[in-house]
């Protein structure tokens, strides 16, 4: 595993390079799922922990993989310490 590139924190292509990679976030084993243009964050999905959805009417309906949304630049624009917590799989060749 290899930490978070924090000089790529604003760089979608490398962002985007980054969906379906493996990953490690705070100890617990993710998958990079979805890039978000909104910070920009990247949106991980916990491999193994579940959490409850509801349905429109607020009613437990199904169990859906857990995903968090990490930021990647804080309100003052520099990369996020979160970042810190990020390590990421090699690329397969």
């Amino acid at each position: 595993m290899e930490p978070f590139d924090k000089a790529h924190a604003q760089d979608w292509g490398y962002l985007l390079n980054l969906v379906g990679r493996h990953a490690k976030y705070g100890g617990e084993p993710y998958t990079v799922l979805d890039v978000l243009p909104e910070g920009p964050q990247l949106v991980l999905q916990h491999a193994r922990e579940q959490s409850i959805q509801s349905d429109l009417q607020g009613r437990p309906y199904r169990r859906v993989p857990r995903t968090v949304c990490i930021q990647t630049r804080d309100i003052d624009g520099s990369p996020s310490d979160l970042l810190d917590l990020l390590y990421l799989e090699e690329p397969s060749r």
